[in-house]
């Protein structure tokens, strides 16, 4: 068999060349592609969606869709209708070609030929009864639907939707608004009312607690009292925010706030908090695996939780990870042995008041990295508060040991091999200690944190690291990051994200800890690297091994799209620098200067899960000149080999994770 033989055979296998492609009849043929013409005012992506008629998937393991007849005809009737709802009643489909691939019956392209017509327009918009209260007229402020608009559904019950809120969080709680449209096609006009019957103005009467003996109603109410006030004017809206503060306790199952009925002789309505138990008591167990081209991992967990330790909803939290873990792999092991992490979480709702929790975390780990191995134990003293729901703000102070081994010597150009090089700056012996306070303030602004579809998230982390007794490092660490979402239709989503980070030294004569410093490259950071080697690197024998800088950029452009039932796709452009490790305080400025930000392309699929999706990504760097050959690919940062050349890592990685990049 000659060589093209067997490349045709190869691309048949995989489905690229349309050895695959889904074969019909002139009966019963595939349907490749539907298309619109005339289709100006709508988008051609949400009426396809309206339609039973679709084109069959471009993969081979694609779903296929044939030609339905009677299909094909309700949907000349749903074309009509999604138009009539944006305001276009004179809209008609004017004719349905069918036209089959060249020399293939068996496969056809549905078009549908559409005319538009006139939109219709308000031409009279009135609302009645709203002056009767004037505190929610106020709040209405510019209705969904105006006069001069175009009269569409979606505006038409919006506007009713929007004047019934604004009473219902005025104290109008038994309010009632009705509409009505007088819709003329001929003149393309509309007619819109809307009649407004306020009744009585309430006010937030007593709140109830519906729950066991073993649960504490006082911390419950307590919750409940932080947002809604017997007496005050009634505001619909808060009682949802009521009900997350409940639920965010985390020791129940559900929560709900009832309305009662209203109270005529004190004016008021009050409610009654409905709780859902749960056990309070989990266990859990379960093997796992980390899979990356430098590493490999294989763990059992073993977890107890119980949501109401000693009562009043105190959380007690132990988890145990045992394991063995193998650098880079199992077959060619450059650094092997167990690893484990063991860690126990005590937490208080409402410790402090109703506003602030308390909660303690510590962790006792045995580690492998590719500069070190480690013992670690850390402490974390947090005082989260409770300020809105989409807000997240927790102080804490921490205190953090490492006890490093396995370094090896270090190979620095000009010099001879050390014992320690870059892993052992700033530590004592073998031994690097951080305590510091820290702040993390975040406004999470997604519609779903797993499986994001619009939205922004605004974060920081700040760190003010000290000495305690000769032993720490002083400095001043902040790490901003924003990220945002936007649906292009269709379940299309243009993902974009970016962070910058700084580690400033305070008055200290020698760089930071390794443990302190900042890496890039991974699956969640510029995935042109494998896991932390996007940043300065140090020769350990035979191994280059990052040691982390004091700067750090990196982000991400991102389109998702969907390609078949759960399975999805994305394409995306990766950017990042670290800058070298120093003393200096302006040195992590070095990762903001053009030069040294570096570039990958890629594309990647997704499977999506109820706990998130199973992600696989290929990256590849970007050549930062032309013509293309290997020095034209940027150099690891701030690092040379022994003779004093630039070390280079593989152009292309490979990355297999659970969820989302970010």
């Amino acid at each position: 068999m000659d060589r093209s033989a067997v490349v045709l055979a190869l691309a048949c296998t995989l489905g690229v060349s349309g050895c695959l492609r889904a074969r019909g009849t002139p009966e019963e043929p595939v349907v490749v592609d539907v298309r619109f013409e005339g289709v100006h005012a709508v988008d051609p992506g949400a009426l396809q969606d309206k339609l039973a008629t679709h084109p069959s998937g471009r993969w081979y393991f694609s779903e296929v869709y044939r030609l339905d007849p009677d299909a094909l005809a309700a949907d000349l009737r749903r074309i009509e209708a999604f138009y009539r709802a944006r305001g276009y009643y004179e809209a008609r489909v004017v004719g349905v070609d069918q036209i089959p691939e060249a020399g293939n019956l068996g496969r056809v392209a549905v078009v549908f030929k559409v005319s538009e017509g006139r939109p219709v327009r308000v031409t009279r918009l009135v609302v009645k009864g709203l002056e009767a209260a004037p505190e929610a007229q106020a709040r209405a402020g510019r209705l969904p639907l105006r006069e001069g608009d175009v009269f569409t559904e979606s505006a038409y019950d919006a506007t009713r939707t929007h004047l019934a809120t604004a009473l219902a969080n005025t104290g109008w709680a038994t309010a009632q608004v009705t509409q009505n449209a007088v819709v003329v096609p001929e003149t393309a006009t509309a007619e819109v009312t809307y009649e407004v019957t306020p009744g009585r103005r309430w006010k937030f009467g007593p709140v109830d607690v519906a729950a066991g003996r073993q649960l504490p109603r006082g911390k419950i109410l307590d919750q409940v009292l932080a947002v809604i006030r017997p007496g005050d004017w009634w505001v619909v809206s808060r009682l949802p925010v009521a009900q997350g503060r409940v639920f965010d306790l985390g020791a129940f199952g559900g929560v709900r706030i009832v309305r009662l009925e209203p109270d005529a002789a004190r004016g008021t309505i009050g409610l009654v908090v409905q709780i859902q138990r749960a056990p309070f008591r989990t266990e859990r167990i379960g093997p796992g695996l980390g899979v990356e081209v430098i590493r490999w991992d294989a763990h059992l967990l073993l977890g107890w939780q119980d949501r109401n330790f000693l009562g009043d909803l105190r959380k007690l939290d132990t988890t145990l990870t045992l394991g063995y873990a193998w650098l880079p792999t199992p077959l060619h092991p450059v650094k092997e042995g167990t690893i484990g992490l063991a860690t126990i979480e005590f937490s208080q709702p409402g410790a402090l008041s109703r506003w602030v929790d308390a909660a303690a975390r510590v962790e006792l780990e045995k580690g492998i990295e590719q500069a070190y191995d480690f013992y670690s134990q850390r402490l974390k003293l947090s005082l989260p508060l409770r300020i809105a729901p989409r807000w997240r703000l927790i102080p804490s102070y921490n205190l953090e040991v490492y006890q490093l081994s396995n370094f090896g010597g270090v190979v620095i150009p000009g010099t001879t091999a050390t014992s320690s090089g870059a892993t052992l700056d700033n530590c004592a012996g073998s031994v690097c200690l951080l305590t510091y306070l820290e702040q993390t303030i975040a406004w999470d602004g997604r519609d779903d944190p797993l499986n994001t579809q619009r939205g922004i998230f605004l974060g920081i982390s700040l760190q003010q690291g000290f000495n305690i007794a000769g032993y720490g490092y002083r400095y001043l660490r902040l790490l901003p990051e924003a990220r945002y979402f936007h649906p292009l239709g269709g379940r299309t989503v243009l993902a974009l994200r970016t962070r910058i980070g700084a580690l400033v030294p305070i008055s200290e004569t020698g760089p930071p800890p390794i443990v302190a410093r900042f890496f890039a490259g991974g699956p969640v950071s510029m995935r042109g690297y494998y896991t932390k080697r996007l940043s300065p690197m140090q020769l350990q024998g035979t191994e280059w091994v990052p040691v982390g800088g004091n700067g750090l950029l990196d982000g991400t452009v991102e389109l998702r799209f969907p390609v078949v039932g759960n399975l999805g796709a994305a394409v995306f452009l990766d950017y990042g620098a670290v800058s070298d490790f120093s003393s200096v305080p302006t040195t992590w400025r070095e990762a903001l200067t053009l030069s040294a930000i570096q570039w990958a392309a890629g594309f990647g699929l997704r499977y999506r899960t109820p706990f998130g999706p199973i992600r696989l990504d290929v990256a590849a760097r970007l050549p930062d000149r032309w013509p293309i050959d290997p020095s034209a690919f940027p150099a690891v940062p701030f690092t040379l080999r022994p003779d004093g050349s630039l070390h280079h890592e593989p152009i292309v990685a490979v990355h297999l994770s659970l969820g989302e990049a970010f």
